[in-house]
């Protein structure tokens, strides 16, 4: 019998940790209560530990740092959980939980076990830092499309003349929205630093395997620029920031995920 990795020994207690985690969320939420600041700090903390602890253990290899497909959608999941979990600390995020918790739980198997056949290979200071501010770019918009959607649910719930269920417990919808451009402009910022390192330190970005990635990147990064220079000028919101919102998001997930998916598991490069 081969000996537990250190990655599978942190990956299943931090996949049964979310899973509680999202266990309790959903249970406060059927008995028509907001979601309480222990239930997403004790094991949803304990949680991101435990997955940052697998992914170290992971995506640390003696030939360089493993990104592929899964292992990246699992720090992504990663990100949008620890910031699920410190924002709960300033403001009431906690409801996001509900959607991040279990997509992080499902990641941590897909990275331990589903294997697309992507080398690991070592990276330059520049080039990680062009890693790291996309992961944590995504991990930042992908709340803010979490955020959309719940703010849809509002309006629609408000257009048929009233509140019901669970999104009761949410905040005004002048807050929500206030969130969700909070996040937006952070995901905006990271985006393009992200995008700007990507320049100045890959060789060729628009080589065969990144062109399509950098077209969709840079498309998204202007349907969110569109949005907030849209809320600064003209006063966008409601519906229109929904919109625009998971617009971008979609750009972006077929720009990093989609790609990645054709090369990794379709096209085997």
């Amino acid at each position: 019998m081969e000996p537990m990795t250190p990655a599978l020994a942190f990956g299943l207690p931090a996949t049964a940790l979310y899973v509680l985690a999202s266990i309790l969320v959903y249970r406060q939420f059927r008995g028509q209560a907001s979601p309480s600041k222990a239930t997403i700090l004790i094991p949803g903390g304990l949680a991101v530990i435990a997955h940052a602890l697998t992914l170290y253990a992971q995506l640390i290899t003696p030939q360089g740092l493993l990104l592929g497909l899964f292992p990246v959608a699992s720090a992504v999941a990663l990100v949008g959980a620890a910031l699920v979990v410190l924002s709960s600390l300033l403001r009431p995020f906690q409801w996001v939980s509900a959607l991040v918790f279990p997509f992080a739980a499902a990641t941590i198997p897909a990275a331990l076990w589903l294997h697309t056949g992507y080398v690991a290979h070592p990276l330059e200071h520049g080039i990680g830092m062009h890693v790291l501010l996309s992961i944590v770019a995504y991990a930042v918009l992908a709340l803010s499309a979490c955020q959309a959607v719940l703010l849809w649910v509002q309006h629609r719930q408000l257009k048929d003349g009233h509140i019901r269920g669970v999104m009761r417990l949410f905040p005004p919808i002048q807050m929500m929205e206030s969130m969700l451009f909070d996040a937006l402009w952070l995901g905006e910022c990271l985006l393009t630093l992200a995008i700007l390192f990507g320049f100045l330190y890959v060789d060729d970005l628009f080589a065969q395997h990144l062109v399509h990635k950098t077209v969709l990147t840079l498309v998204s990064w202007v349907i969110f620029a569109v949005l907030l220079f849209g809320r600064h000028l003209r006063g966008w919101r409601g519906l229109t920031a929904v919109r625009f919102t998971l617009a971008g998001f979609a750009v972006l997930l077929v720009a990093f995920f989609g790609t990645q998916l054709v090369l990794e598991v379709i096209l085997r490069r």
